[in-house]
């Protein structure tokens, strides 16, 4: 039976062709977000949860759909759906094979977008960055709830928090992040990242 997912109760373009749309979920017991990204390459979603139709009809005039990306096996939510809505494939950058009954494909790499393995957190997990945007898109690595601010990937929850901080210490400097739990920081980051590794 498939986790019950809640419909954002929020939407908002956060910055321009950056849309964010989140809800408190009671089954999982914390903020599910999720976001759209629109550049040159076209349109991205990251780690969709359900939206209502008015608010996903300003996502297919932003940019043409270019996929829906997952950032780790925990973050299939409501993928499919959007899959089927916006006639483009579920993507991943990870080896591991995902749970789901949709077809996940292999991402690649753009000139634009790239994607960083995060070994030591959760199965697959991936942060993608665009240079040109300055942006990096987090699954659970990091999270920045509004009860707990920023933060790692609590160690229970980390197949080896050691190995994940070891690999967040090596990433690109970006000066604006997204997560999959929580609130955006729209300036500084990195540095803000690094105050915690």
């Amino acid at each position: 039976m498939p986790e019950p997912l809640p419909t954002a109760s929020s939407f908002a373009e956060i910055a321009p062709g950056i849309f964010r749309w989140a809800a408190f979920s009671p089954f999982h017991k914390v903020e599910l977000t999720s976001h759209a990204v629109a550049s040159a390459d076209g349109l991205l979603v990251f780690d969709p949860i359900p939206l209502a139709e008015s608010e996903a009809s300003r996502l297919r005039s932003a940019a043409a759909c270019r996929g829906i990306v997952l950032t780790n096996g925990n973050h299939a939510r409501a993928s499919a759906d959007w899959a089927e809505l916006l006639d483009v494939a579920v993507l991943s950058a990870s080896p591991e094979p995902f749970p789901g009954e949709h077809q996940i494909r292999p991402w690649r790499d753009q000139d634009s977008w790239q994607a960083r393995a995060l070994p030591g957190g959760a199965p697959g997990e991936t942060m993608f960055h665009h240079a040109g945007l300055s942006l990096a898109v987090f699954g659970d690595a990091v999270v920045n709830l509004p009860d707990r601010q920023l933060e790692l990937l609590p160690d229970k929850y980390c197949a080896d928090a050691g190995a994940l901080r070891s690999s967040l210490r090596n990433l690109p400097s970006f000066e604006r992040a997204l997560f999959a739990h929580g609130q955006p920081l729209l300036s500084g980051a990195s540095a803000k990242l690094a105050a915690l590794l």
